[in-house]
């Protein structure tokens, strides 16, 4: 190639302009705050859910543990504001208690005071026999934002248990 060839080249070539620097800026700064955006609803989304599990799980460990113990028992008597549930078992003796399950505020406890599970707004026993029990629960959890009604989780439990033991003696 010739030196006057290549003068030509490079004079006939040209560089990007600060308007295409630019828009080209401007474009790659939309396209990094649209995947930041998902990015960031992606997680918010991942820790609600998250948030719901836990909640959940919660409420059904708290529920197998009662059903548990009513289906060991013999009888059953609730309280007068249907939040507490005491199960007897029938002995030689007569029936002795075996366990009893109250809600305390907002948490469910065992007659040993440990806390089965917190964030209980209603908890409700009924039973017309002494021996089936009807058990509704619900938990809700704001996540620490009163204000903001999205975010809260609601976890709604019905189950029937039968005493099972209720004629061993």
């Amino acid at each position: 190639m010739s030196v006057g060839r290549l003068r030509k080249l490079m004079r006939d070539s040209r560089g990007m302009t600060i308007t295409e620097v630019l828009i080209s800026s401007i474009a790659g700064a939309v396209v990094i705050a649209a995947v930041v955006g998902m990015y960031i609803t992606s997680l918010d989304a991942w820790d609600l859910s998250g948030a719901q599990l836990a909640l959940q799980r919660n409420a059904d460990v708290a529920m197998e543990w009662i059903v548990k113990d009513i289906r060991a028992g013999s009888s059953v008597t609730i309280g007068p504001q249907q939040e507490t549930l005491t199960i007897y078992r029938a002995t030689a003796t007569g029936d002795s208690l075996m366990a009893r399950y109250s809600l305390d505020g907002t948490e469910l406890k065992n007659m040993h005071s440990v806390v089965l599970t917190d964030n209980v707004t209603e908890l409700q026993f009924t039973s017309g026999n002494g021996v089936k029990v009807w058990i509704e629960m619900t938990l809700e959890d704001d996540l620490g934002t009163t204000n903001v009604d999205t975010d809260d989780k609601v976890i709604e439990l019905r189950s029937v248990a039968v005493c099972r033991n209720q004629s061993l003696y």
